[in-house]
């Protein structure tokens, strides 16, 4: 489909021939860098006869559904990639596998789903991943593991993830700018900027996140350095809750604020910097009913209730009879909703149980007596023998008074 054909190219000031060129593209060589050009040519897929030694290859504006196999074989001196703007679908794994001076990567505006543990490996050099305007809903949390200390700028926006692998973004040794904005993101992992000394900007528009936990990146704990002099938060577009654990935010020096509270209801709609400090409050919990006493026969399941409101919601946690936390086990569940499980009761569960409900504000207590019923114990064999044996005589004493 694509029969190599002879290209001109300019080298300084003189003509010269490429060997090889993808028909209708433009092959330029200047300087000793090779440039493969094929954007907008209605190509289907990646032209096998891309010339080896190509160090920048634009492919945007195609319709190539997927890459992998030998599309990028033997491109060791490709430096910059670009795909932007095609039907991609399906990246195979290890499609960019030699690809090791690979600085940009550009999958921008294309149908992607998933990244994979193994759909970027290779790339030990990728410092410009642009992976915004697709469909993501998944992104593994090896998929950027050959490029941690190199990658430089992160752009996730416009997908349709819900959870990103914080595990890996907060090993970003070098990471500059990350953009995750316009998805569905919902939380931020506690801490995950923290060692992030060179990120200069973070984009996190228009998702769902309703809290943010502070970082010392953003509270100025750390030291200026040339590096994060300033940092530019972008948290506009999510639906905040604006009570106490959100004044870090609140108290920040911003220029390019454009955060708005969506609850609680007196004050959605707001802007933050419209509001005064003292009205971010937090409610301490309250149990609003538990579970007061419980009887349960040895061996049956025991659930033991504790509801609890507060500003932010409580976190419930059960302390046993003896003073420890009840973790999940095979044997006992506890669960968000205050609620403890004690699927197999025994002997030892019997006693007073503290329920626990913590936020921010504060916490609240209530004690549950559970009691276990124990099962009656079997006697031994001489005992039901020696029953036995004293039945049968008073059975013998009856039928004889009866003769006489």
């Amino acid at each position: 489909l694509f029969p190599p054909v002879c290209c001109l190219f300019l080298s300084r000031s003189t003509w010269g021939v490429v060997s090889a060129c993808p028909f209708h593209c433009v092959c330029r060589n200047l300087s000793e860098s090779l440039s493969t050009l094929c954007a907008d040519k209605g190509l289907l897929f990646v032209p096998p006869h891309v010339d080896r030694r190509t160090v920048e290859l634009r492919l945007a504006d195609n319709f190539i559904t997927e890459v992998g196999g030998n599309d990028f074989v033997n491109m060791t001196g490709l430096v910059d990639l670009t795909l932007s703007r095609n039907t991609i679908h399906l990246i195979r794994p290890m499609a960019f596998a030699d690809l090791e001076s690979l600085r940009s990567l550009h999958l921008d505006g294309n149908r992607l789903t998933i990244l994979g543990p193994r759909d970027l490996a290779g790339l030990v050099n990728l410092q410009h991943l642009i992976v915004n305007n697709n469909q993501l809903i998944k992104v593994s949390v090896q998929a950027f593991d050959d490029f941690l200390l190199t990658l430089e700028d992160l752009d996730l926006s416009y997908n349709n993830l819900r959870r990103v692998p914080w595990e890996s973004i907060q090993n970003m040794a070098s990471l500059h700018t990350l953009n995750l904005d316009h998805n569905l993101i919902d939380h931020i992992a506690e801490g995950v900027f923290g060692e992030l000394y060179k990120l200069a900007r973070l984009d996190m528009t228009s998702n769902r996140l309703r809290t943010l936990p502070p970082d010392p990146l953003f509270t100025g704990a750390i030291s200026p350095t040339p590096y994060n002099a300033v940092i530019s938060l972008n948290f506009g577009g999510n639906p905040l809750h604006c009570n106490c654990e959100l004044l870090w935010l609140r108290r920040l020096i911003r220029g390019d604020d454009m955060e708005t509270c969506a609850t609680p209801a007196h004050l959605a709609g707001r802007y933050f910097w419209s509001i005064p400090e003292e009205e971010f409050t937090c409610e301490p919990p309250l149990i609003t009913r538990h579970t007061h006493k419980l009887w349960v026969l040895e061996g049956q399941r025991a659930t033991l209730k504790c509801r609890a409101i507060g500003d932010p919601e409580p976190v419930v946690h059960w302390v046993s009879p003896d003073d420890r936390i009840i973790a999940n086990s095979s044997r006992t569940s506890s669960f968000s909703n205050g609620t403890l499980d004690i699927l197999v009761t025994v002997a030892r569960d019997d006693g007073a149980y503290t329920c626990i409900a913590i936020n921010a504000a504060g916490e609240a207590t209530a004690t549950v007596d559970l009691k276990i019923i124990p099962l009656p114990h079997r006697g031994g064999v001489g005992g039901n023998a020696g029953s036995n044996s004293v039945n049968t005589k008073n059975n013998r004493n009856c039928r004889m008074g009866g003769r006489g």
